[in-house]
């Protein structure tokens, strides 16, 4: 039997939630197994879609920022445009995140011209992707 790290992190999770903390007296160790359990089920649900879910948000925001780079002058339109022909160079985590870091930046720049433009298609276009890139990093909590 070959574990996967999800499978892993989730019984790791049950046991410090389940056994460990509860055997604890109540205070700070309690507390901080608590906590590291938690983590471990936040990274447990993370491992299978960690790449997948910043590759749609980098593509999300490539996709807007080709969309509006024709309706931005100055230097907020080449950054749109460096940032829509941008690639992600591979796949790996640090990678992609730090691609998507960048884009965010982007992002944030075309909202304060969007909101400064009285744009109100696009500042609710934005805000509906932050809400789509929110909902796709949700932890879910198991049932007690």
């Amino acid at each position: 039997m070959k574990p996967s790290p999800e499978i892993v992190l989730n019984h790791a999770f049950a046991k410090l939630a389940m056994e460990v903390g509860p055997a604890l007296p109540a205070g700070y160790g309690q507390g901080t197994v608590t906590t590291t359990a938690v983590s471990l089920l936040m990274a447990a649900q993370e491992f299978n879609r960690a790449a997948d879910i910043r590759a749609r948000e980098n593509a999300a925001m490539r996709a807007l920022f080709s969309e509006t780079k024709d309706f931005v002058t100055g230097a907020l339109n080449e950054e749109l445009r460096a940032a829509a022909a941008s690639k992600d160079r591979d796949l790996m985590i640090a990678t992609l995140d730090q691609g998507n870091a960048s884009l965010k930046t982007v992002l944030i720049a075309l909202q304060a011209h969007a909101e400064e433009a009285g744009s109100y298609p696009l500042q609710a276009r934005i805000l509906q992707l932050l809400q789509e890139f929110a909902t796709a990093r949700q932890i879910f909590l198991p049932a007690t």
